[in-house]
């Protein structure tokens, strides 16, 4: 038999490449590599535009000038009035009377002694003086307390001259040095003063407007008055003026209006007034005239109102969203198709570095048009650029810029401006026109901070 050979020869192992290991190592490292482009690249914020309103909020404090007429004193001694303040008096009527010895003055008084508050109006309307100056009160108007005790003193005296009125017509020939003061014509009695009885619509002045310095005097709360003192005035028309210093943004919106709806806050009332716009002194004032309710708001010099104007709907944006850019203006026939893709552009002629003469396509965007004239920007042009007129040796070289406002669309996935018709803006939001040429569409996405941006940058 054959010897067998037992020698064993050994082989060397191949390792085999496992292709699953691979693709995780790939997938590892590609999740990896997103991670960190996610944490090192600056990630822009996205808005989708949408439908909105923002609610006009136009209050204001108002300055009343009227038709007044202020009467004074013929003699000196104690003053005795025979009307509420904020009436309405006929020729004829008894509107005060003055004491020169003060026998009458005292015995008015005497026969309401202990009678002051006998009749429930006087308490009611006492109460509703002071509950009106309680819900308010404000630390920032304080000149508020001095109409407060001029109320006060007003319904006191009012009390106190209820029965006066009658004395003085069964009695008035008992007393000597007694003096009646009758009314020589129509209006509406009032008992206050301020110093702006002979101010107009024609003379006034900024300084009108500075309650603290014109708080209302009240006359009512005088006993004893002196030859030639002011006594009452009377305010002879229904018709009065309400003068509201505004902005000349909103003077440009008002310039158009004829009349103007206000809510006073006064009583929470509604009127609708003849307006016009004036300037004085390079400021903007509105003026409303009221043809009635002048008799609601006699004793009143300044009234808070609200403008109601109606309340602007349209595409709303925050206003961060906000930018701008200039533009080139090209005659309309300047304007051509070319490119790869027929897209806007013009005919650009220029030297390079060589020197040699170059005349190509270059695209542009078109952001704005008149009836002449369009709003362009390109990557490749610049100021002093001669453009041609297609099939023509005329020329046009770009000089005059204008600037529009807009936002950065990135529907695309990069950005792209759009410009925006502004309607009304507040401190955070604007609300844009809809359906602008050129413009940006409901459910739109923009860069919600422009200033972070640059245009036609790529969006992570």
């Amino acid at each position: 038999m054959a010897k067998q050979n037992k020698k064993v020869v050994k082989f060397h192992k191949v390792s085999q490449l496992n292709i699953g290991v691979v693709i995780f190592l790939i997938i590892f490292i590609y999740l990896l590599y997103n991670i960190y482009q996610y944490f090192t690249t600056e990630q822009i914020a996205i808005y989708e535009v949408s439908q909105g309103t923002i609610t006009q909020n136009h209050v204001y404090t108002g300055l009343i000038l009227r038709e007044e007429k202020v009467y004074h004193a013929d003699y000196a001694g104690y003053i005795t009035y025979y009307n509420k303040d904020a009436t309405k008096i006929g020729v004829g009527d008894f509107v005060y009377s003055i004491d020169e010895t003060g026998n009458f003055y005292r015995d008015i008084r005497a026969k309401n002694d202990g009678q002051l508050f006998s009749n429930k109006e006087s308490y009611e309307d006492l109460e509703k003086t002071a509950s009106n100056y309680v819900n308010n009160y404000c630390d920032q108007d304080f000149y508020q307390v001095y109409d407060f005790q001029y109320d006060m003193e007003a319904e006191l005296m009012k009390a106190i001259n209820e029965n006066a009125l009658s004395s003085l017509e069964t009695s008035s020939g008992n007393y000597s040095g007694l003096h009646i003061a009758r009314a020589s014509e129509p209006g509406i009695i009032v008992y206050n003063a301020d110093g702006l009885e002979n101010t107009t619509v024609e003379n006034f002045t900024a300084d009108a407007f500075e309650q603290p310095s014109h708080a209302k005097t009240n006359l009512m709360a005088h006993e004893q008055v002196n030859t030639g003192d002011l006594a009452y005035k009377l305010i002879t028309s229904e018709i009065w003026d309400l003068v509201i210093p505004i902005s000349q943004k909103l003077a440009t919106k008002l310039s158009d209006e004829s009349n103007v709806k206000v809510s006073f806050k006064k009583n929470n009332s509604t009127a609708w007034g003849a307006s016009q716009i004036i300037s004085r002194d390079n400021e903007t004032y509105l003026v409303l005239t009221f043809q009635n309710s002048g008799l609601r708001y006699a004793p009143d010099r300044y009234l808070e109102v609200e403008l109601l104007l109606s309340d602007i709907t349209g595409l709303k944006i925050p206003n961060t969203a906000l930018t701008e850019k200039s533009f080139f203006l090209i005659p309309k026939e300047y304007l051509t198709k070319g490119g790869s893709n027929n897209a806007n552009g013009v005919t650009r002629r220029y030297e390079n570095e060589e020197g040699k003469t170059i005349t190509e396509f270059s695209s542009v965007v078109v952001a704005e048009e008149t009836n002449d004239m369009y709003y362009v920007a390109g990557d490749e042009l610049s100021e002093e650029d001669v453009i041609l007129k297609t099939d023509s040796n005329e020329t046009f070289t770009l000089q005059e810029q204008a600037s529009l406002q807009g936002v950065y669309n990135i529907n695309r996935g990069y950005t792209v401006f759009r410009k925006i018709e502004i309607l009304y803006q507040n401190e955070e939001y604007t609300i844009i026109n809809t359906g602008t040429s050129y413009g940006i569409s409901l459910y739109d996405h923009i860069a919600l901070d422009a200033s972070e941006i640059n245009e036609n940058q790529i969006i992570q």
